[in-house]
Formats: structure tokens, C-alpha cells, sequence
């Protein structure tokens, strides 16, 4: 049996908690009804839902120290948990420090129960997990739940970590709350935690962090799964509006491939210890965003050609526990500029020197075209210019390309409207790097002045299927997942 996948209602009443738990049928395998959460309990409406209630049902009344809102006093929750065992949930969460001979006599009292020891701490991980744990684990509970606050990702590698040490021989649940904590979530089948939570409407989270149910089965194929899954990820920060997850999750499940893709925000100081971190983990890849597409380089165990002489790495395969760098920038830019029109022999002016422009930079001259690069550091574009080829400088060159012209003016800077229109020459081809939004100021003005406009987008989805190739260079049509990649990403960016 797989990581049980539990719909969380927070009430207000019954009649809610029944229409949610319709709602959540086809994504979830139980219910936990938050009654510390409900406007009132009454017992005869509880009986008649567990009845009803296709799933098994978790009862829980948490107080406010663990992330609950039950207003009364310790002994009346005591007595309210007591009086719902009768009912017979399938499941009664009880904190961890809840008196032992009060544990034991519901315990031995309904043997049909499974009982959960938890704890929660909203302050953030502790530093020691295992004693923790320790003071969780009881004879008389079936299953032991840490939940604590991820302060970064590192912190969701840590709880994963944890519980793929614990889980083949005891039923734990790890979890991370926060943003940063979602990784635990996503991943819980992988590492073998016994279940986890989600909300069922985006508006109804008792937690930070939790996704909703339907995410997590339509995004990620929470139920399929398991301790073989690879994992795959976006390392960045920001990487919230990257659409990654999105466009590799749909070729895994399309090309019947056992992975996931997540994103994973890491701070700069973080960086090392992330990816130390995975090695104790099943991660086969990552894509690696701004700002870290240089800094990743000196943690590689080798590099591709490409990625070595640009310095910038994209793409990462992990092989016999080893990191190898690859850029697929570049590659994925240019095969987007060339489906209008092939590039030797050509000019093409790049605003911009970053990591991303470096890639195309180099790529575009090694398809035979000549280059200029303005950025509004000089120093930097001449720098690219003396390392690659063509000509670079500040925006002062801009005028001197200009009367000499050009073929294709491509954007690599994410503030496009400090283009000038008049920068823009009529009927050339136009292309942004940025994908969000489509349309960017930079490509309005290349319309009105008639140019062949090629979209972020479409970068994006050619280093995409490049990243795919990387990862599994045989056995998957990449014909195939050319379209599915770019049928997500239309879809999400319509």
C-alpha cells in the first residue's frame, strides 16, 4: 500500500464537512474532519457522516500550542476525544504529550482505532529530529506524526531524509509546514511516509504549506508514486512563477515515466548543503534557475563543453551519485530563433549579458552568426565579446548597430521596456527570453513596428525538451513530448 493521500475539513459544521468530502472523493483515501475547527459537534451528526462518508475518517481536536483552535479547557478536550471513540473513526490523532494512562485506556479500549502520537512545532525544525521522535514514539499509538515549520528547503530534504530512514519498519508521518515545506508533501510516497495532508478547496488550509488534493493527483500523480519515483527539480529563487513543474510532470505522465518534477526555492547560503543533501535522496536531475546558473559550476563533478567555456550551467544530471552540468539554454534560444530563420551569416544583437545571453551568445556563434552585445554594464558585454567573438558595449553602442543593422534583436534583460522603440529596426526578427508575460513591452514594440516575433515561450520549451533529452537520452519520443510541452505551456500561459 501506497502513502495514504488525506482530504483536511475544517468544518464549520457537518453539512460542509459532507458537501467537501463529496468534492474531495476522486483525489483523496481519507478524511480528517478538524473538529477543534467546527462551530459545534454534535455526535448524532458525526455518526450519520461516518455512515455516509465513502473514505475512512480521522478525527482530530487539537489545541491552539499544536496549530488547533479548541476554545475550551484541557480536561474538556479530554473528554470530548473520549466521547467520540464510540463513534468509531477509523483514526483519532492525539498529541504526542497527552496524559499516558489517559493514551492507554482508549488504546486498549477500542482496538478498531488507529491511534496517531503528533507533534507540532510552528517555531521551525528542531535540531534534533531523533529526539524528538523518541519522545513521539509510545506503545500505545500506531502511528508517530512530526510536523514542524521548514524555515528553507533544506529543511523538507531533512524531514524526506528522516522518514526514508524510519519508514520501512515504523508507520511515520513527516511533514513540513510553510512554503518551503512543500516539498515534503509532494514527496511523501517517495521516502515511504505513511500518509499525508491536503486541503480540498484552496480556501480551507489548516496549515501553511499544504497544497489541495486535486494539485497534487492532477500535477504531480501523488498515487502513482512511490519508493522507484526519480526526482526532479527546479533549483532557484524566485521559482514561483516558473511553469517547470507543469511541463515536465505532464511528459512523465504522458511517456509513462516513474518521476517528478518540484520546485524547490533555496537561498544562496543553502545552495552547498541542498545539494548534499540530495545525495541521500532518489533526486536524477535539476534545472537550475537565476540566480544560481553560475554558482553551481565549482559543485559539479564535470561539465559539458558548452557549459564550461560559458561558465553557466542550466542543467544538471545526477549519474553514480555525481553532478553533471549541461546548458540547454542556448540550444533551446536558438533552435527557437531558427524556426524563422537560420542564423549563419546573420546579425543578431543581444541585450543583455547574464548567464542565459552568455548561452546564446555562444551558440549563435557556433551556428556561424556575428554578434553584438549591449548591456548596460559595458564592461560586461565586452568581456563576452573578447571571450566569443563579434562586438559588445554599453547602451552607447546601440545607435552604431543600428545604422550597420541587423537581422535579430533578442532580449535577455528582464526590464524590456527600457528598449527603445526606435532601438527596434522594422521587419527583423524579434525575440524575448522573458515567458511571463507573453506579451512583454519589448515585443509590443517589436509588433508595431512589424517585426517576426518569436516568445519567451518558445525558449522555454526547447531547453525544456533539451533538459529531457539529458535525462533520458533513450527510450522516450521526443517528438512527443515536444507537443506535450508545448500544449501545457500554452494552456497556462492562455
Amino acid at each position: 500500500m501506497g502513502t495514504l493521500l488525506f482530504g483536511v475539513i475544517p468544518g464549520p459544521d457537518v453539512k460542509a464537512a459532507e458537501q467537501l468530502a463529496m468534492l474531495a472523493r476522486p483525489y483523496v483515501d481519507g478524511i480528517e474532519l478538524r473538529l477543534d475547527s467546527f462551530a459545534h459537534i454534535d455526535i448524532a451528526e458525526l455518526q450519520a457522516f461516518l455512515r455516509t462518508c465513502s473514505h475512512p475518517v480521522m478525527f482530530t481536536v487539537r489545541r491552539s500550542d499544536q496549530g488547533g483552535e479548541y476554545k475550551g479547557t484541557e480536561q474538556q478536550r479530554l473528554d470530548l476525544l473520549e466521547s467520540l471513540c464510540p463513534l468509531g473513526p477509523a483514526y483519532l490523532d492525539l498529541e504526542y504529550d497527552v496524559p499516558l494512562d489517559f493514551r492507554k485506556r482508549l488504546f486498549e479500549t477500542y482496538p478498531r482505532i488507529l491511534f496517531l502520537s503528533s507533534y507540532h512545532d510552528f517555531s521551525g525544525m528542531p535540531e534534533d529530529l531523533t529526539a524528538v521522535y523518541d519522545k513521539v514514539k509510545t506503545p500505545y499509538a500506531h502511528i508517530f506524526k512530526l510536523a514542524v515549520m521548514a524555515k528553507t528547503s533544506n529543511d523538507s530534504l531533512k524531514m524526506l531524509a528522516f522518514v526514508e530512514s524510519r519508514s520501512k519498519s515504523e508507520k511515520i508521518i513527516g511533514i513540513c509546514m510553510g512554503e518551503e515545506g512543500k516539498p515534503s508533501r509532494i514527496l511523501a510516497p517517495v521516502v515511504g511516509n505513511h500518509l499525508t495532508y491536503a486541503t480540498i478547496a484552496s480556501t480551507a488550509s489548516t496549515a501553511p504549506g499544504q497544497l489541495t488534493a486535486k494539485d497534487l493527483q492532477d500535477i504531480y500523480r501523488f498515487s502513482k508514486l512511490d519508493r522507484q519515483t526519480s526526482i526532479f527539480s527546479l533549483v532557484g529563487t524566485p521559482v514561483d512563477k516558473s511553469l517547470g513543474h507543469l511541463i515536465h510532470n505532464a511528459v512523465f505522465e504522458q511517456l509513462s515515466l516513474n518521476a517528478v518534477y518540484i520546485k524547490t526555492d533555496v537561498k544562496k547560503e543553502d545552495l552547498t548543503a541542498f545539494f548534499e543533501l540530495t545525495r541521500g535522496l532518489p533526486f536524477k536531475g535539476f534545472s537550475v534557475t537565476m540566480p544560481y546558473k553560475e554558482d553551481v559550476m565549482p559543485l559539479l563533478a564535470q561539465s559539458s563543453i558548452q557549459a564550461q567555456v560559458i561558465g553557466v550551467c542550466n542543467t544538471i544530471q545526477v549519474k553514480d551519485r555525481k553532478m553533471i552540468g549541461y546548458n540547454t539554454d542556448g540550444i533551446g534560444a536558438l533552435n527557437a530563433l531558427e524556426r524563422r530563420e537560420i542564423v549563419y551569416g546573420k546579425h543578431v544583437v543581444f541585450i543583455g549579458a547574464g548567464g542565459a545571453a552568455r548561452a546564446m551568445i555562444f551558440e549563435a556563434i557556433q551556428r556561424g552568426a556575428y554578434v553584438s552585445i549591449i548591456n548596460r554594464t559595458a564592461e560586461k558585454a565586452t568581456e563576452i565579446a573578447k571571450a566569443f567573438g563579434g562586438q559588445g558595449g554599453g547602451w552607447e553602442l546601440l545607435p552604431k548597430v543600428c545604422a550597420m543593422g541587423y537581422d535579430f534583436i533578442v532580449n535577455c534583460i528582464p526590464e524590456s521596456d527600457l528598449i527603445e522603440e526606435k532601438w527596434i529596426l522594422p521587419e527583423k526578427i524579434a525575440m524575448d527570453i522573458v515567458y511571463v508575460p507573453k506579451n512583454t513591452p519589448f515585443l509590443v514594440k517589436a509588433s508595431r513596428k512589424k517585426c517576426r516575433i518569436v516568445f519567451g515561450y518558445e525558449m522555454f520549451i526547447g531547453q525544456a525538451l533539451e533538459q529531457q533529452r539529458i535525462w533520458f537520452p533513450s527510450g522516450i519520443d521526443f517528438d512527443k513530448a515536444y507537443q506535450i510541452i508545448e500544449e501545457k505551456v500554452m494552456s497556462a500561459l492562455a
